[in-house]
């Protein structure tokens, strides 16, 4: 193919992305509709795709707690590398999308900048939820408990192919019985002279 015709194949892809996006799969879709009252409190990570700011974290937990204005408090804790590593926490904002039934969040961490939160699957009992985005670069699977029955975490991971999401990136995160690890350590009084 000569140069030519390399441009004309590209202003063709430009001027129909329609094109490019049939050969991209299925897209992720959210649930019909989420009880954000239900959907409160504490979620632990059960997996997730590969992102910079969670490399080798263990015991990941978040905690979602509404607020008299509608927005979303958003806390998410964990430990680098091993259960008595360096505690890491996150806090955010989020905000629901207008329309989506409280399955879509804008998540601010930094201001101005958002990430997208989807509830893409959601447990009948709000045991379990799936979160991804709509670029399918990120993805999480949550438990109200530390541990999921291999069963479900088996068939999530097959319907996942539904959305466009390849179960062989996740990554499996471990978890401790000790409760203290998901705590944020308590600082040493330092004396007078430090």
């Amino acid at each position: 193919m000569n140069r030519r015709d390399s441009l004309c194949t590209m202003a063709t892809c430009v001027a129909s992305p329609s094109l490019l996006m049939t050969t991209v799969g299925p897209k992720p879709r959210c649930v019909p509709q989420l009880d954000l009252k239900r959907y409160m409190g504490d979620w632990y990570e059960i997996g997730r795709y590969p992102n910079p700011w969670q490399k080798e974290f263990v015991a990941v937990k978040n905690n979602y707690r509404l607020r008299k204005d509608g927005k979303i408090d958003f806390r998410s804790v964990g430990r680098k590398k091993t259960f008595d590593g360096t505690f890491k926490e996150q806090e955010a904002t989020a905000k629901v999308v207008s329309g989506s039934k409280n399955t879509q969040w804008k998540v601010c961490f930094l201001w101005p900048l958002t990430a997208r939160y989807w509830v893409i699957e959601l447990g009948d009992d709000y045991e379990y939820s799936v979160v991804g985005q709509p670029d399918q670069k990120r993805l999480w699977i949550l438990s109200r408990e530390k541990t999921m029955d291999p069963a479900l975490q088996k068939s999530i991971c097959e319907r996942l192919t539904g959305h466009g999401y390849n179960p062989a990136r996740i990554e499996w995160t471990k978890h401790s019985e000790d409760p203290s690890v998901y705590l944020k350590p308590k600082q040493k009084k330092r004396g007078f002279w430090g």
